[in-house]
């Protein structure tokens, strides 16, 4: 897998400081944990069935997109598609999508939690700082 192959003890990086598309989404959603690229892949090694999942569009996604995430983009995100993607009400979910404004991920978000979950976890730079750490992606 491509994600294991990176190092967990990368340097945390001030992507997040320096994007000012990132400054005009908030800093944190009350439903989730936000978290970084280093994060998600400290997620990915340790919490078993986590499920990442692409709030894009799938043009976006088949451009590009995070190993094993999967695209379900924010008109089609309700109760239903969350439990395809999911064992129980306790399962851990990742969103993210492009990560400039981060609507369709915080809005998934939302989603999310009204439908009972709650190891929600918000990426909120997304693919976007995930492809600037120059960090293994797939296309299709």
């Amino acid at each position: 897998m491509l994600i294991c192959a990176i190092f967990v003890s990368a340097a945390p990086s001030a992507f997040a400081e320096q994007n000012t598309l990132l400054k005009r989404s908030p800093q944190a959603l009350p439903v989730a944990i936000t978290i970084d690229a280093e994060n998600l892949i400290e997620l990915y090694q340790s919490v078993p069935q986590l499920r990442i999942v692409d709030s894009r569009h799938p043009q976006d996604h088949g451009q590009g997109h995070i190993e094993k995430s999967f695209n379900l983009p924010l008109e089609d995100t309700d109760c239903a598609a969350l439990a395809r993607l999911a064992d129980s009400k306790d399962q851990s979910f990742v969103f993210y999508c492009n990560g400039n404004d981060a609507d369709a991920s915080m809005a998934a978000i939302q989603i999310a939690s009204d439908c009972g979950y709650r190891r929600l976890f918000w990426f909120r730079g997304g693919f976007v700082e995930w492809e600037d750490k120059d960090y293994p992606y797939l296309i299709e």
